[in-house]
């Protein structure tokens, strides 16, 4: 049990979750808001959109370990460098997964298949979104809680 309690008293852990769980709700509203559909929390569980999820729940750890450090630590390193790969897949990875999928879509077209969904990565604005939601995560919870 002590185990459970020092999960979610843990900065870290509580810094990532909440960045995680309101990069989702920021997405499913904003795919609502701007698809004019009723909202729905699974809009939050799609691949890409506004914020990154991925990039809000790196870059809470990561700003997390520096203000729980107060410094450039070893570890505030390793983490960025971490953060700085999920970014990059965030962006560009999945992008060419997407231009993948039209290419697919392009040869299922001529079998007369139907197509599949085609994802693209994350924009550069909806990265710095998650960022920033990560940081003001981070930032907040050790004013407020730690």
């Amino acid at each position: 049990m002590d185990f459970v309690k020092d999960l979610l008293l843990n900065y870290y852990f509580i810094a990532c979750v909440s960045a995680w769980l309101i990069s989702i709700v920021l997405k499913a509203a904003l795919h609502s808001l701007t698809n004019r559909k009723k909202f729905h929390m699974m809009y939050g569980f799609q691949n890409g959109g506004m914020p990154s999820s991925h990039t809000s729940i790196v870059a809470a750890l990561t700003f997390s370990i520096f203000f729980k450090t107060s410094s450039f630590s070893d570890l505030f390193f390793i983490s960025a460098v971490f953060s700085l790969l999920v970014v990059a897949d965030a962006i560009r990875i999945r992008n060419n997964v997407g231009l993948q999928g039209e290419k697919i879509n392009e040869l299922l077209k001529e079998f007369n298949e139907e197509p599949i969904k085609v994802v693209y990565g994350h924009s550069v604005s909806q990265v710095i979104g998650g960022a920033i939601l990560g940081f003001l995560c981070a930032f907040i919870l050790k004013i407020i809680l730690f």
